[in-house]
């Protein structure tokens, strides 16, 4: 009866893992009539086919020919090869995870010039630096629409970011040091280190060990997620640590070793909380057999001691900003339906199963891209190797029980993750880089160790080939030419030309000038984007004038849900360079709108990277035309700046504006 259950499970776990191969080949984000789809696909396909024909042809060639001329096949040499750096040896271990820091280091420095590229990466540096001078919150602005931005909260006169403290604590130290951007390719070494460790209990060839070590830190998506200001990389760190730490535990339980798989699983917890759950579910159970075992309670109540620190520290920075141990930031910023589940989302559409099922298959569709970067899809070697595979250890199955629960979590979160690739995946890169290495071995152990064995190892050798030569420097010169407008050091810039005590208004567009005002009249962010969405921007504009010069009865929210009736008829605004702006056809324009169209063509830039500039004799915020006078009037010995950027200008100009042309404006 046993034997049989497990033959069914076997099935079901295989069946399971077609059904992700499949979906993750397929345009199924084109299917659903959403805001979310694959335009690419067709091309990308393209590239597949012609990628995987040429792989499968030449390895198939070079698989036949080896029959013939066996010099260009000796069994065992390729694993001999690899064995070299098996991670079972330190001084192997340690040349490779340096290795990979160096190579994170170049890409950190060379690709993303040492800055954040996305405004979770701004407000997570913009943490760090409050925690790097010795506070957990800010003082709010006297007028918060100057520099308020998405992701940053302003609660009873705090002012901080949305984000877990994990990550903007190890930043801390980057901050003191003035590089904080050498904090993540260090933490992506450390990561490559720990997937050693956990390599060393799991998998038994010395080449495969190699093979999957090597994979995991030189895959393209790890050097620019470890390259990255993002908390992705620094939560695997913690996961792996965990495991690694767990694996050990379980054949010696130690106090010291059960204090730190507890205190980097906490620590895990307090930087992405629900891939840390992912990897608690698998681990609950594993721990709950494990227990069963005599004299093995005690043990576990380190690891318990160990969790307390990490999440104590949350629980007080939770109190310093919301007021609530049990509050988070980014609960408070986005409302009650933040969370997992199937519910209205904080703005956009309502997250149901389908949406869910429609961006899981997204995640994948873009993982068989970003992971490897390869002329083949990136899943097809390690779901084939898994669907092929014969009963597995206990780290294996913990590893894909931890994938299994990351993919369901995200199915039901409501928000596309999407920087670099399909974020919310990441911690998945582990297991595909070992079961990809499996990949020749598993064939060999089904269909022989001839023709197939070769073949598919062939088949790999030159889809790193393809890699390398390249989808790696195509993706490297892409991502260099990524977000330009984030990369611009106003700071060095004004030095160059000998700025000081400068006031410098930065110029966004009028649908962000639009969102902070209703941030500044008390407008939740996620109604703020609602309204923005639903409301033709001109009569926004009328509306917050009205509120900004008075304060009528009634609710700002009520008087813009009224202009919420006819959002069916908006369309995408004809003038504005800002798509995103809305426009109700038929409407018109008063004079003030009419200049505010104008000055979006004119060109405008963005405000959040100037939020991290260090001089305190320069001020940076958002231009708001009339309402700029309160900040002149704090500042009347600063020279006056406006920042934008010109359309078809590679770089944001600053020029200087005089007070009284501030003044004038209405």
């Amino acid at each position: 009866m046993t034997a049989g259950r497990h033959r069914a499970g076997g099935w079901t776990a295989r069946l399971v893992v077609v059904a992700l191969l499949v979906s993750s080949l397929l345009p199924i984000p084109n299917w659903f009539p959403s805001e979310r789809s694959a335009p690419w696909f067709g091309s990308m396909v393209s590239h597949w086919l012609v990628g995987g024909a040429w792989v499968v042809a030449v390895a198939l060639v070079l698989g036949l020919a080896s029959r013939r001329w066996p010099g260009l096949w000796r069994d065992g040499s390729l694993a001999e090869g690899l064995a070299r750096f098996d991670p079972m040896e330190p001084r192997a271990l340690a040349i490779i995870a340096v290795g990979a820091t160096l190579v994170y280091l170049a890409v950190a420095a060379g690709v993303f010039e040492g800055r954040p590229l996305l405004i979770d990466e701004v407000v997570q540096v913009f943490q760090a630096r409050t925690y790097a001078g010795g506070r957990l919150w800010l003082p709010v602005d006297a007028d918060p629409a100057f520099r308020t931005t998405l992701n940053l909260v302003e609660y009873q006169g705090r002012w901080f970011g949305h984000f877990p403290p994990g990550w903007p604590l190890l930043l801390v130290a980057g901050e003191w040091a003035g590089a904080a951007w050498i904090v993540g390719p260090v933490v992506g070494g450390l990561t490559v280190w720990m997937w050693g460790l956990v390599l060393r209990r799991i998998e038994l060839s010395a080449s495969i060990r190699a093979g999957a070590l090597l994979l995991f830190a030189f895959a393209p998506w790890t050097l620019f997620m470890a390259a990255s200001h993002m908390n992705h990389a620094p939560v695997l760190l913690w996961l792996m640590a965990a495991l690694a730490g767990w694996l050990a535990f379980v054949e010696r339980p130690r106090a010291a070793l059960g204090l730190a798989v507890g205190l980097a699983f906490g620590m895990a917890v307090i930087t992405r909380p629900a891939d840390a759950a992912a990897f608690a579910l698998p681990a609950v159970v594993w721990a709950a057999i494990w227990v069963a075992g005599p004299g093995r309670v005690a043990p576990l109540g380190w690891i318990a001691l160990g969790i307390l620190p990490p999440l104590g520290f949350l629980a007080v920075v939770n109190d310093a900003t919301t007021g609530s141990v049990l509050t988070s930031g980014y609960q408070l910023l986005w409302g009650p339906n933040v969370g997992l589940g199937f519910h209205p989302a904080p703005y956009g559409p309502p997250h149901t199963p389908g949406r869910g099922f429609e961006l899981v298959a997204l995640y994948l569709l873009r993982l068989n891209t970003y992971l490897f970067e390869a002329p083949i899809p990136g899943l097809v070697a390690a779901g084939v190797a898994i669907g092929l595979s014969r009963p597995l250890r206990s780290g294996d199955r913990y590893l894909l029980g931890a994938g299994a629960a990351l993919l369901v979590l995200y199915f039901a979160y409501w928000h596309d993750g999407f920087f670099l690739g399909p974020r919310f995946l990441y911690p998945l890169v582990p297991l595909l880089a070992l079961w990809t290495v499996r990949f020749p071995s598993v064939v060999a152990s089904r269909f022989g160790g001839g023709l197939a064995r070769r073949t598919a190892a062939y088949g790999l050798a030159l889809a790193v080939a393809g890699t390398v030569a390249s989808g790696l420097p195509a993706r490297l010169g892409a991502t260099s030419a990524f977000q330009p407008v984030m990369r611009f050091d106003a700071e060095r810039a004004v030095a160059e030309a000998g700025i000081h005590n400068a006031v410098i208004f930065v110029r966004e567009s009028w649908g962000s000038q639009l969102v902070a005002r209703m941030w500044a009249l008390g407008v939740s962010k996620p109604d703020a984007e609602r309204y923005y969405r639903n409301i033709d921007a001109c009569r926004l504009d009328l509306a917050l004038r009205g509120r900004e010069r008075s304060e009528p009865a009634g609710s700002i929210e009520a008087v813009l849900d009224r202009l919420t009736a006819d959002s069916a008829r908006l369309v995408k605004s004809p003038f504005s360079p800002d798509s995103s702006e809305r426009m109700l056809p038929g409407s018109r324009y008063d004079p003030r709108c009419v200049v505010r169209i104008n000055e979006d063509r004119q060109g405008t830039t963005i405000l959040a990277p100037h939020l991290l500039g260090r001089r305190s004799d320069l001020w940076f915020g958002r231009d708001l035309q009339g309402r700029n006078r309160s900040i002149l009037a704090a500042r009347p010995a600063a020279a006056v700046y406006l920042m934008y950027q010109p359309p078809k200008a590679p770089v944001p100009t600053i020029v200087l504006v005089s007070r009284d042309s501030i003044l004038r404006l209405p």
